[in-house]
């Protein structure tokens, strides 16, 4: 699955209300993208690491062959490799300040698409998906 986005996006970041108390401030933010940033990246499997006070977080990407394969030997006993080759599609450093903040991002779009489909009227504007949006 692929998706295509406009090279400019403008996103919002999202704080519960007990952060709206803490001094948080919400503002639109645009992204730009520059060079091949506004390339999409499919990854099907992803790692996270600590070192220095920073996250590293590293997306990639399996050949799907080779995930059948480890779950085809599991379920008939076989013999799994031990070892499989992906390709490395992105690594991210982040603050764990960043970090936590992606964190509750993710949760609230987990709650959301956990939802009954209803309106769409009722999905924030920055989550829906704009006219050059297509997925593959």
């Amino acid at each position: 699955m692929s998706q295509s986005l406009s090279s400019e996006r403008d996103t919002a970041s999202n704080h519960s209300a007990s952060q709206a108390g803490s001094g948080a401030v919400q503002i639109g933010l645009r992204l730009r993208a520059s060079d091949s940033s506004g390339r999409a990246i499919v990854s099907n499997i992803s790692s996270v690491h600590l070192s220095s006070g920073m996250a590293f977080i590293d997306f990639g990407f399996v050949e799907q062959s080779v995930l059948s394969e480890a779950a085809r030997a599991a379920r008939t006993g076989g013999d799994a490799k031990q070892v499989a080759d992906g390709r490395l599609e992105c690594r991210i450093a982040m603050g764990l300040g960043d970090v936590a903040q992606l964190a509750r991002q993710l949760q609230q779009v987990l709650a959301n698409a956990s939802r009954p489909p209803g309106p769409a009227s009722d999905m924030p504007t920055h989550m829906m998906p704009g006219s050059e949006t297509s997925l593959q």
